[in-house]
């Protein structure tokens, strides 16, 4: 198939819901440890993977339909550039939500310093959001440098 925005949408989920089942699948690896941080990081992982994938699978089913529509001509250019802006708000927002989550993370690490389960919990939110952060940013950049005035 041409490759079209939802085309292009769905190979870059792809990347966020890999991230998920490997978080899930570390954090659940990580609940055999004796440590109470690792635990705790291992749990962050489980339940932020989760959701991630949860997203993820329904990003990808949302886009294969709206693509087989393209395709079939049941979509029209005007209904795809209302898509791409869509998708690119929710991203603009997303990465905001991602430097709340980066900073939650910190302010978790540190004020309970004294607690490694909560440490954990803290560094398990950073990483998640720290990655998120990542993700929604660049492909943000990359999504608008693509399809800029769409």
């Amino acid at each position: 198939m041409e490759d079209n925005f939802f085309s292009y949408q769905q190979r870059r989920i792809w990347i966020l819901l890999v991230w998920g089942l490997v978080s899930v699948i570390s954090g659940l690896i990580l609940q055999i440890s004796r440590s109470s941080f690792w635990k705790q990081f291992g749990l962050q992982a489980v339940a932020w993977g989760a959701i991630d994938a949860a997203l993820a699978a329904f990003g990808l089913t949302s886009a294969n339909r709206k693509e087989e529509r393209l395709a079939l001509g049941k979509l029209h250019e005007v209904d795809v550039q209302k898509e791409v802006r869509g998708f690119f708000r929710i991203l603009f927002i997303n990465t905001f939500l991602d430097i709340v989550y980066v900073a939650s993370g910190v302010w978790v690490m540190r004020r309970f310093k004294d607690r490694a389960d909560r440490r954990g919990v803290g560094v398990g939110i950073l990483v998640q959001g720290l990655w998120l952060f990542l993700f929604d940013g660049l492909m943000s950049q990359e999504g608008r440098l693509r399809w800029k005035g769409k």
